[in-house]
C-alpha cells in the first residue's frame, strides 16, 4: 500500500514533525469556550512513545498507522475543516468563526500551483471515481476524502469521516462530517455532498436574483 511504504520511507520522526507543523496538535481558535485539542504525538518521539508504551516497548512500525491517519492520531472535526481551508486556498488556513468578524488566516504550508492542483485533482478523483463516488453532485466537482476512524470503545463500529470542498477548481465552501459509529466514509460523504449542494445552489439563486433584470 502506497501510504504504508511512504510512512516507512519518511520515518516516524519526520511524520510526527510534519504533522505538528501542519497543526495536528493545535486548537483552531474558534470563538467558543473549551475547544478540545486534537491528539497527536509530541517530540521528541522517543520520550512520547516510551511514556505511552514503556521504554523501548515500541518500534518504527508505529509509522504505519500514523501514515494512514490512524494510530496516535485523533483529530477534531473543526481542526480537519480548518486544514481543508488551506487545501482549498493557497495554503492559508482560516480561523473558524461562529460570530462573523474580520477573517483571520495564516500560512499553514507553501506549495506551488502545480502541487496544489495535483492535490485537488486527487481529492476530486475520490468523488468522481473513488470511495465517495456515490456522493457526486450533478454539474459540480466536489473534492474531498473519506475516512474510517478506529473506535477504541467499540471495535465493531468505526466512525465515518468525510472532509471536502467545492467547486474543486474554485472553492466556495468546506464541509467536514464525522458520523460516530457510522461505519464507513461514504456515508459521511453523502451527507456532506447534500450540504454543499444546497449551499451552492442557494448562493447561485441569490446571485441570479441580485444580478438579474
Amino acid at each position: 500500500m502506497y501510504f504504508y511504504q511512504l510512512g516507512l520511507k519518511l520515518g516516524l520522526a519526520q511524520l510526527v514533525a510534519g504533522g505538528i507543523s501542519l497543526g495536528s496538535r493545535d486548537r483552531t481558535g474558534v470563538d467558543l469556550p473549551s475547544e478540545a485539542r486534537s491528539q497527536f504525538p509530541t517530540t521528541p518521539i522517543k520520550e512520547y512513545f516510551d511514556k505511552k508504551y514503556g521504554k523501548n516497548n515500541w518500534n518504527q512500525s508505529a509509522s504505519l498507522s500514523l501514515a494512514i491517519g490512524q494510530g496516535e492520531n485523533s483529530q477534531t472535526v473543526i481542526n480537519m475543516a480548518r486544514f481543508y481551508t488551506a487545501l482549498a486556498t493557497d495554503g492559508q488556513a482560516a480561523r473558524p468563526q461562529v460570530v462573523r468578524g474580520n477573517a483571520e488566516r495564516h500560512q499553514l504550508f507553501q506549495l506551488d500551483s502545480v502541487q496544489l492542483a495535483g492535490i485537488r485533482a486527487a481529492l476530486a478523483g475520490v468523488v468522481t471515481r473513488g470511495t465517495a463516488a456515490a456522493a457526486r453532485i450533478q454539474g459540480i466537482v466536489l473534492a474531498g476524502k473519506t475516512g474510517t476512524a478506529q473506535n477504541s470503545q467499540d471495535t465493531k463500529n468505526d466512525h465515518a469521516w468525510f472532509v471536502g470542498f467545492a467547486p474543486a477548481n474554485d472553492p466556495k465552501i468546506v464541509v467536514a462530517v464525522m458520523l460516530e459509529f457510522g461505519g464507513h466514509g461514504p456515508r459521511a460523504a453523502h451527507i456532506a455532498s447534500k450540504i454543499i449542494e444546497h449551499f451552492l445552489k442557494a448562493a447561485t439563486a441569490q446571485f441570479i436574483q441580485t444580478e438579474g433584470p
